[in-house]
């Protein structure tokens, strides 16, 4: 296509989703992060609600993130796979605090050649005051998953290319959106 008439894809944002709901045996409102692609969040919202395994009754959004740049790197989608070596991760940090009966969670999105240097980037931004120096052992990393390929419908996909950005920007990583929104 021209220029002026861009793609489909070059119009696609990929956004990091929360989404809150419940299940049949379920006794609080539950949580999951979900990474979809869309042109806006409502283009995304058959996908999220395809994807969630509970109950449709009360699904809904909690927070997203459009995902633009992070660590410096421009996140764009694209038909290929992608050549470079950094990859985009998404980590879970969990981590707990003697005046809280709940794990404490932190999750983000990381760039990094490997999980292993994702789940140290991670570990030295997040959490940090929720940790005690001598329970580092309470701290974990609860999931580390590589953000590569996303499948728009049953036969098509995009895969996260990362571009360097000269100048180093990066996004701060909190919502663009949040609250109560069903979906």
């Amino acid at each position: 296509m021209s220029p002026s008439h861009p793609s489909p894809l070059e119009l696609s944002t990929l956004f990091l989703v929360v989404l809150g709901g419940r299940t049949d045996r379920s006794l609080i409102e539950l949580h999951d992060v979900r990474f979809v692609a869309g042109r806006c969040i409502e283009d995304t919202y058959p996908e999220l609600r395809r994807q969630w395994f509970g109950r449709r009754r009360g699904l809904h959004l909690d927070s997203y993130m459009a995902v633009h740049c992070i660590d410096g790197w421009r996140v764009t989608l694209e038909r290929e796979p992608p050549s470079e070596k950094q990859r985009l991760w998404f980590v879970n940090l969990g981590g707990y605090q003697p005046d809280s009966l709940a794990e404490l969670h932190h999750f983000g999105l990381v760039v990094a050649p490997s999980l292993q240097a994702a789940k140290s980037a991670a570990k030295k931004r997040w959490l940090l005051d929720a940790l005690e120096q001598h329970k580092d052992d309470l701290s974990a990393v609860d999931d580390c998953l590589l953000i590569e390929q996303l499948s728009l419908t049953e036969n098509n996909s995009v895969y996260v290319h990362l571009h360097r950005q000269l100048d180093g920007d990066s996004q701060n990583q909190v919502p663009d959106w949040f609250g109560y929104r069903p979906i």
